[in-house]
């Protein structure tokens, strides 16, 4: 059985976008237990209309305490205090004891990354 398209919801932030137009983003991580997998993505906004593919490397499920600290620091945050913190804007109820999706990926493409003054 094929899978389905993958996709994941990123914030109308540019700086946001632009870290990953860069490469420089290629992490996130998400509230509760969630049944991505190895494969083709789409990275979009509906907010600020933008959308690029990407190719998820892996994943990972546990809770928030259990976040690595090259983890939480490859996606910008600076502790685990400091990422739950961030994190409440999205999750208002997250705390360590939360299960959470530690999702990488790799090889942003497309129009926006080849056009990243858009």
């Amino acid at each position: 059985m094929k899978q389905p398209l993958q996709a994941l919801l990123i914030a109308p932030e540019i700086e946001m976008r632009d870290s990953i137009h860069f490469h420089e983003k290629e992490i996130t991580i998400r509230e509760g237990h969630r049944a991505y997998f190895p494969g083709t993505a789409t990275l979009f906004c509906q907010i600020l209309p933008w959308a690029v593919m990407v190719d998820i490397t892996q994943v990972r499920h546990c809770l928030a305490k259990e976040v690595t600290k090259e983890e939480y620091k490859a996606d910008g945050f600076k502790s685990h205090k400091d990422m739950c913190a961030q994190m409440k804007r999205f999750y208002p109820t997250l705390n360590m004891d939360s299960p959470v999706t530690i999702i990488r990926w790799a090889n942003a493409r497309g129009f926006f990354v080849e056009h990243p003054e858009i």
